[in-house]
């Protein structure tokens, strides 16, 4: 009788149990482009990367996906280890100081007196579906605004973008995705930096 109470008390105790199911995490990582200056005008200039301005859901770690163009859902098994909006910054920071363009890049919480700030804008950053799932592609626009720290003068401004399809219907292909798509507009941001140098 007692190890049939002690089995019955065993099986309610685990019932109570709760299993947490994992969540796994994404990183935002662009592939460098190794893209290096072709001019000179800018080797006497440092430049401070402002962090960047987004939309609230992309400061989270929430990673979001559309659906026929306007449902917004969360991957519920799936999040950022940072936000897209940190991260983003970071990785603009990293290709532009790899691109040697300017004598020094700093970033937004540096002390150091800087000759232009670069400000950016990120207007996208999600994986869409298309209606019935059959489809999916990674989107990316984002705009960047040169300023003269003296005049608070706008020297250049363009927006970038680019769309990729994804390899897969879930979170690792939109991810993957949206990384190809980061590491394409960068590319083509150290290509417009590099005619703004030239000037």
């Amino acid at each position: 009788m007692k190890k049939i109470l002690i089995l019955l008390g065993i099986v309610l105790l685990s019932g109570c149990a709760t299993t947490k199911t994992s969540i796994t995490e994404y990183r935002v990582v662009a592939k460098t482009s190794k893209a290096q200056s072709v001019v000179d005008g800018c080797k006497e200039k440092s430049l401070k990367i402002a962090q960047a301005f987004s939309s609230s859901s992309l400061m989270s770690l929430k990673m979001d996906y559309v659906q026929e163009e306007s449902k917004i859902f969360s991957y519920s098994q799936a999040h950022w280890n940072e936000s897209p909006n940190h991260s983003v910054t970071m990785e603009i920071l990293k290709e532009i100081r790899d691109s040697k363009l300017f004598k020094n890049v700093q970033i937004s919480r540096s002390r150091s007196k800087n000759s232009w700030i670069l400000e950016t804008n990120i207007e996208d950053f999600l994986q869409y579906y298309s209606e019935g799932l059959k489809d999916s592609f990674a989107k990316v626009i984002i705009s960047l605004t040169l300023i003269d720290s003296k005049t608070n003068s706008v020297i250049a401004t363009k927006t970038f973008s680019s769309k990729i399809n994804t390899n897969s219907l879930d979170a690792e292909g939109g991810v993957e995705a949206l990384n190809r798509a980061l590491s394409d507009v960068l590319t083509q941001n150290i290509e417009w930096l590099n005619g703004v140098c030239s000037d």
